[in-house]
């Protein structure tokens, strides 16, 4: 099954590429990392990679509503949650 990210903004709907490795190697240098903490800020470069060559420019990702973008960001961390555990399953 293959995991994407949605949004809707100005009533059309933007869908990221699915989560692939390099996503999940992103989250995973960012939770290596001390100086970030929590999903939001482990998360927030992830969120803008997956939606990059999509019809979301990068102007319409950065005037999301934060609530949405929070969402996003907690979506990504259970994916990669996910996929550790069935790695290491």
């Amino acid at each position: 099954m293959q995991h994407t990210l949605t949004f809707t903004k100005d009533n059309k709907k933007y869908i990221s590429k699915p989560f692939d490795f390099e996503a999940m190697c992103i989250i995973n240098d960012a939770h290596n990392d001390d100086t970030k903490n929590g999903p939001l800020s482990i998360c927030r470069d992830a969120v803008d990679y997956l939606f990059e060559g999509s019809e979301a420019t990068q102007d319409v990702i950065d005037s999301m509503d934060i609530s949405e973008r929070s969402k996003m960001c907690i979506t990504l961390w259970g994916y990669y949650v996910d996929a550790l555990a069935s790695k290491n399953g």
